[in-house]
């Protein structure tokens, strides 16, 4: 079980490098909402399921069609 959660729980570094953007980007999408996070004391994380969420509205607004059998579950 503790890898099945680790494996779902990415760092902003993680997310960031995923993405391929930068730190100020980053940023500018956690704090927006866009990118859904969570902290744990001080440091910021993301659930692989909310970066999917994100990277599927992008697509969908870019017009791609997006494959909801997975609904973001690994």
């Amino acid at each position: 079980m503790y890898t099945e959660i680790t494996e779902q729980i990415m760092t902003v570094k993680e997310t960031r490098e995923a993405l391929r953007i930068g730190h100020t980007k980053m940023y500018e999408l956690l704090s927006s909402g866009l990118i859904r996070s969570f902290h744990i004391g001080s440091r910021r994380f993301v659930r692989s399921s909310d970066l999917d969420r994100f990277v599927d509205r992008q697509l969908t607004e870019e017009g791609f069609e997006v494959d909801d059998s997975t609904d973001g579950d690994v």
